[in-house]
């Protein structure tokens, strides 16, 4: 039987993810999105990270470090099904535990370091790659003693989909931003090869742009948006989206906070 939110689920839901897209930080994106997505699914705990292609997991805690997560990213993330899956495949996937342990997995070493010292019974995790070095993932637990996940579960996980990825894009950003601020750009959206990583934000000039594009271009820089700026500038919100849109193609960036970054880098 297909499980069905109530609608006090479905109202947290959506005000827990408008406030993750909201935050200023990956950890408030994480507290607002987790607590919302551990009602939904009637999870005793729901975790969200990042996956790196240079063999990396990145959990952002949502109160505060967790020394369990440290202990995952540092070494266990290697034994995960879910992480070897994403290190093997470029596909997207929102997959049931079951879909993936066989037989064995109750005598893996992942099985007796993280499962059952946890008292973890079931999971959900959903990989959602947002570049070609780095994913966003969630996970929703439920602990023995609980019913497992059905069918119904994992359609509503299937449903919200499209919105959980919205907020792991957010988080990348925002975590991105958060690193580069800490001088910590090693394998930040890069992809590493034998000679190196590579910055994905290198020191564009925004002297490529149009004199109407860089007058946008710094009203986002310092906060505008579309509708802002077409009452400053007196034209259309269409004809500014439509700037923003060749701003970002010419700067190779898809979004405003990559902007900020790239003014924040480049300019005196």
């Amino acid at each position: 039987m297909q499980a069905q939110p109530s609608l006090g689920q479905l109202r947290g839901w959506s005000q827990g993810v408008v406030a993750a897209a909201m935050a200023t930080s990956s950890q408030e994106t994480s507290a607002n999105f987790t607590a919302a997505a551990r009602s939904l699914l009637s999870a005793d705990q729901v975790y969200i990270g990042l996956y790196l292609r240079d063999f990396r997991s990145v959990t952002i805690d949502d109160q505060g470090p967790d020394p369990w997560n440290r202990d995952y990213d540092a070494r266990l993330y290697r034994q995960d099904p879910f992480f070897r899956l994403f290190a093997k495949s470029r596909r997207d996937f929102l997959l049931p535990l079951s879909a993936l342990a066989d037989g064995d997995f109750c005598r893996s070493a992942y099985y007796r370091e993280f499962y059952e010292p946890s008292l973890s019974f079931d999971e959900i995790t959903g990989v959602f790659n947002l570049d070609k070095a780095t994913a966003g993932y969630v996970t929703f637990l439920r602990r023995k003693g609980a019913s497992p996940f059905g069918p119904g579960d994992l359609a509503v996980a299937e449903a919200v989909s499209d919105a959980t990825r919205l907020v792991l894009e957010r988080l990348f950003q925002t975590w991105r931003l958060e690193e580069r601020g800490r001088g910590q750009v090693g394998g930040l959206g890069t992809q590493a090869g034998h000679h190196g990583a590579q910055n994905p934000l290198p020191g564009l000039r925004l002297s490529q742009l149009s004199a109407r594009e860089r007058q946008i271009a710094g009203l986002l820089i310092n906060g505008g948006c579309a509708k802002s700026i077409s009452r400053s500038l007196s034209i259309s919100s269409g004809t500014v989206r439509n700037h923003i849109k060749k701003v970002y193609r010419k700067l190779g960036i898809h979004s405003q906070v990559e902007l900020m970054a790239i003014a924040r880098d480049t300019m005196p």
